[in-house]
């Protein structure tokens, strides 16, 4: 009895209830106007600037993927081949329809932020909010380089759209307007974001290496590329933003005294907070946020080419065609003879572990090997590989990843300071030759002595100097997804047509370097591969949009 009292006395409120609700919603038409007490509404989200971060966060893992594996960019370039060939840098990329990196969710970052700013310009101000702001900026920056890198000029969009907003059927916007504004949303970050971040998040150091970043890319492609007007100032812009980074005196290169392991040790620590050259990094945690790329690395489908594996120099500083040290490759062991030490701490050797079980037993791979599930030229990429098995478990990998590291911004300022005549050997003391120490390679001198007859063969010539830092950059961030980009800015795609970028190790069945493509030993580069083709379908759709160069 005393249960099914209960019973009804339940039932009892539950029609009360109901009854009081019916008679609130007749009596009083207000109460449909009211804010769902289970849901955080629009209008009262935009509150503070921790509600804005907390909208931020959505972009985050958007700086560094754990899904995908940052050396496949590279295999568009003239440093790695995968298993099958890349249609696009072998000009079978057909137009898309739609898609193709301009459909609405390609769109999407940038509206997400556009509609955040929309509302930030409602809120009071304070140092939380314009803190908040600057993130917002920072990411509408760093997609839109994406977009200017892939199509070129592209439309500026200001506010969050609709389906009706007139800018729907616009024309795109010149590369150099579009620029100037990633600009000064980067200056507004700069100006606004802390120096440092307890919580991982966006700093001051963070942004100006993407500004640093994309006044470099810039620069360097308009003058390449023969694009009339500014070239100059935008790399007089990048130089002094690096050396905000460089004189800041918080940063400095990796080392603990051990030039054939620092390098390698760099990329696979399980905690990069408060390493010297993590200007900004990706962590993971177990169980909270892992990755799968030491795997991939274990399985990459891809590796490098001879024409890589030739530019590393020899220990006494001079080129494999010139250095009495050089062994030679009818033997694959001989090649890593007496050469830069990063070349054995970044192409795999059976000087070091390929695998160490949980029961400490040690595999070493015999070399060479072409597989072409794991590496179809035999160099095999260990830059950020871990030989530890309980890193290749799937997807349970915590080693930690550079966003931006120090030594990429070391090889962009010795860069941009040559290609503006101002590079000194102070400025090379202080930036490659860094590099260089932790390896135990000598200085690179500003009056470079020697002639390289392998120098790569680019359609704009270059002083001996830009030669060796190219060669200086190529080498250090090698597998860092940096490489096309160069090669697009430089305006260096006819690099891919040298037919040691298409061919691995040597064989020793064969005593010849291995075919990677069998039929296809030669390509043929067209300008056009510069910039991405605009979708068929966008074309239709806004007939002010006109298409990119050489796509018919």
């Amino acid at each position: 009895m005393k249960t099914i009292s209960k019973k009804n006395n339940m039932k009892n409120i539950y029609i009360i209830l109901l009854l009081s609700l019916f008679t609130m919603t007749s009596c009083n038409d207000d109460y449909l106007e009211k804010l769902p007490l289970d849901k955080i509404s629009d209008s009262s989200f935009w509150q503070s600037g921790a509600d804005v971060q907390m909208y931020a966060n959505q972009f985050y893992p958007t700086l560094f993927d754990a899904r995908l594996a940052w050396y496949d960019t590279d295999n568009f370039s003239d440093n790695q081949n995968p298993t099958t060939r890349n249609s696009y840098t072998w000009n079978e990329y057909p137009i898309p329809t739609s898609g193709g990196g301009w459909a609405k969710s390609d769109w999407l970052n940038i509206r997400s932020c556009n509609y955040a700013l929309d509302r930030i310009a409602k809120m009071k101000s304070d140092p939380s909010v314009l803190n908040a702001e600057g993130e917002i900026r920072f990411f509408k920056s760093f997609y839109y380089f994406q977009k200017v890198r892939k199509f070129g000029d592209v439309p500026w969009l200001s506010t969050s759209l609709g389906l009706e907003s007139a800018e729907l059927q616009a024309p795109r916007d010149s590369r150099k307007m579009v620029v100037e504004n990633m600009i000064k949303d980067l200056d507004f970050a700069i100006a606004n974001l802390p120096e440092t971040s307890s919580a991982d998040r966006l700093t001051k150091y963070a942004a100006l290496a993407l500004k640093a970043e994309i006044c470099l890319y810039e620069g360097t492609f308009r003058k390449y590329h023969n694009i009339v007007g500014g070239h100059e100032a935008m790399l007089r812009l990048a130089a002094t933003t690096y050396e905000s980074i460089i004189n800041s005196g918080k940063f400095s290169v990796y080392s603990t005294g051990q030039p054939t392991k620092d390098y390698f040790d760099l990329f696979v620590k399980y905690d990069l907070k408060g390493n010297p050259e993590g200007i900004m990094v990706q962590r993971f945690i177990a169980n909270k946020r892992m990755h799968n790329n030491v795997r991939q690395l274990g399985e990459p489908y891809t590796g490098y080419n001879v024409d890589f594996v030739e530019s590393y120099l020899c220990k006494d500083g001079l080129p494999i065609a010139i250095s009495p040290l050089y062994k030679g490759n009818a033997v694959f062991a001989d090649e890593f003879v007496d050469r830069d030490p990063r070349m054995a701490q970044s192409i795999y050797n059976t000087a070091r572990p390929y695998n160490i079980a949980t029961n400490g037993v040690t595999y070493y791979k015999p070399m060479p090997e072409f597989q072409s599930n794991y590496c179809p030229t035999s160099y095999f990429i260990i830059k950020g590989y871990s030989p530890l098995e309980v890193d290749r478990l799937p997807s349970t990998s915590t080693t930690n990843d550079f966003i931006y590291r120090y030594g990429n911004i070391l090889v962009s300022y010795a860069e941009v300071k040559a290609e503006l005549g101002e590079c000194t050997q102070v400025i090379l003391d202080k930036s490659v030759n860094l590099l260089r120490a932790r390896v135990g390679m000598p200085a690179l001198k500003v009056n470079v002595e020697f002639v390289d007859p392998n120098w790569p063969k680019w359609e704009v010539p270059v002083i001996a100097l830009i030669n060796e830092i190219r060669r200086e950059r190529r080498l250090e961030i090698s597998a860092e997804g940096k490489r096309w980009d160069d090669l697009v800015r430089w305006k260096a795609g006819k690099l891919l047509e040298n037919p040691k970028t298409l061919q691995g190790a040597r064989d020793p069945q064969t005593g010849t370097y291995r075919v990677l493509y069998p039929g296809y030993t030669a390509r043929k580069w067209d300008d056009k591969l510069y910039l991405y083709p605009i979708p068929a379908q966008e074309l239709a759709l806004n007939t002010k949009l006109t298409q990119n160069p050489g796509w018919k």
